[in-house]
């Protein structure tokens, strides 16, 4: 981001690189308002940082977060803090010192506020290809009623033709590392070719660090093998405690029921102290949005961006 001509302090905040150190510090922050929503956890914060150029201050009590700018918008997070949220959208506007900005990931709740005590002064849009799917975790692991009839038939269905031939391992990061790594990059290529490696170098980049820190970031990962060779994987994160954010999750297509399974056996071995599970957004994908629809979310966490009036989306 270049600086406005003749401005001496571009920022009025002072925003840094999210360290591994600071998860003590953001966490309680991130978690302020009870919200669950996969931006928030510390985890996913740290392990895509660089792609997404995240920074942060805390100032007042707030917690501001930035990310690469869109073209000449600059980006930012809802701010999170107890205080007064006026307060804090004009430290942004101040920030932002004159140039186009938007504020993403508000909640209900702090749209509402705002609208109500800055009437006309900001637009906002509901996000809904970044809604976060939230579902409680004793559904996943048990598949019971008549809605979730289909998923048993996947299970059944998997149980049936790998007979002897499937098992169910949690990820030891240190053991599995390289062959999750490797397995990430054939799932790549059976989607995109050889190009994989270079079109989701970050997604690479994202998952080799949350198997570096695995247990600095309150990781837990699954493995599934079906003739002693992965057929899918799983990685989540502790939010807090009792919540629990899906931050990746692949498995061969050609093996029919295979994602089923996967998310069945990570959630029988995983949840025992679990009450809900954020298996985050669909991106506007139709197939992704009916698979997630599917499982019967508990409820949808519900995201608006925010741009002053007057300003084109």
């Amino acid at each position: 981001m270049k600086p406005l001509r003749g401005s001496v302090n571009r920022f009025m905040l002072t925003f840094k690189e999210v360290e591994l150190s600071d998860k003590e510090l953001l966490q309680p922050l991130l978690n302020c308002d009870g919200a669950i929503m996969a931006d928030r956890t510390f985890a996913s914060l740290y392990i895509w940082r660089n792609h997404y150029g995240v920074r942060y201050c805390i100032k007042d009590g707030f917690l501001y977060i930035r990310s690469n700018p869109q073209g000449d918008t600059l980006l930012y997070y809802m701010p999170l803090g107890a205080g007064d949220i006026v307060q804090a959208m004009q430290e942004l506007e101040a920030d932002a010192a004159g140039r186009p900005y938007q504020v993403v990931l508000f909640t209900a709740e702090r749209k509402k506020e705002l609208e109500e005590r800055c009437p006309g002064k900001y637009v906002f849009t509901e996000d809904r290809d970044n809604f976060d799917y939230i579902y409680r975790a004793e559904d996943l692991v048990t598949l019971k009623g008549k809605k979730l009839h289909g998923k048993r038939n996947h299970i059944n269905k998997f149980n049936a033709l790998y007979n002897g031939r499937w098992r169910y391992e949690d990820i030891d990061h240190e053991i599995h590392r390289d062959a999750i790594h490797d397995y990430t990059i054939k799932w790549g290529k059976q989607r995109s070719g050889d190009g994989y490696e270079d079109d989701y170098k970050h997604e690479l980049e994202a998952i080799d660090c949350a198997l570096s820190n695995f247990h600095a970031l309150d990781v837990r990962g699954g493995i599934l093998w079906v003739d002693g060779q992965i057929a899918g994987y799983t990685l989540g994160a502790l939010t807090r405690p009792g919540v629990i954010d899906m931050m990746i999750e692949k498995a061969d297509w050609d093996l029919d029921g295979a994602y089923t399974m996967i998310n069945n056996q990570f959630a029988i071995h995983n949840f025992g102290d679990i009450e809900y599970v954020n298996r985050e957004e669909d991106l506007g994908i139709e197939g992704l949005r009916t698979a997630k629809l599917s499982y019967y979310p508990a409820f949808l966490t519900e995201k608006y961006t925010l741009r002053p009036a007057g300003v084109q989306e």
